[in-house]
């Protein structure tokens, strides 16, 4: 992903931001690196633009705004996951968990694309040392660390 600045100072974002429209409907948009979007956040708040176009919703003269937002939801959603691996889960269950708790309506492609970001929180909770794994009958059971 990249962003560009055009020489009057306007900045087309792309997806390192999402709309609160966005994160209302879905709560969980597609990320592939949780550290990473959060690294493109602060970098962004240290913007100093005349007008931002972030893709999926309309261009603003101010994202701060829109960056907590976006770096809120990150946080929900992690404390989401942590919460229901209180007891060992698959990740497939987890999904199916946070599926229910935002009341998303599973499909082939939101099962693919919430799953790969779910295996993207998994492993930024794992290196923040919130969440460890074990496996167990050939499966990988995710847990809070205790």
């Amino acid at each position: 992903m990249i962003g560009i600045k055009t020489s009057d100072n306007i900045y087309f974002l792309g997806d390192s931001l999402f709309s609160e429209e966005t994160m209302q409907k879905y709560h969980i948009s597609f990320l592939y690196n949780v550290k990473e979007f959060l690294n493109s956040l602060d970098r962004l708040s240290t913007l100093e633009g005349r007008f931002y176009i972030p893709s999926h919703t309309e261009g603003t003269s101010n994202i701060k705004d829109l960056i907590t937002l976006n770096r809120n939801k990150v946080q929900e959603i992690c404390q989401s996951i942590y919460n229901i691996c209180q007891e060992e889960k698959t990740w497939e269950e987890i999904l199916t968990e946070l599926f229910k708790h935002y009341h998303l309506i599973m499909n082939i492609t939101q099962y693919v694309l919430i799953g790969s970001t779910l295996k993207a929180y998994l492993s930024y909770l794992y290196e923040k040392e919130k969440l460890i794994f074990t496996i167990k009958d050939n499966k990988v059971l995710w847990h809070q660390k205790k």
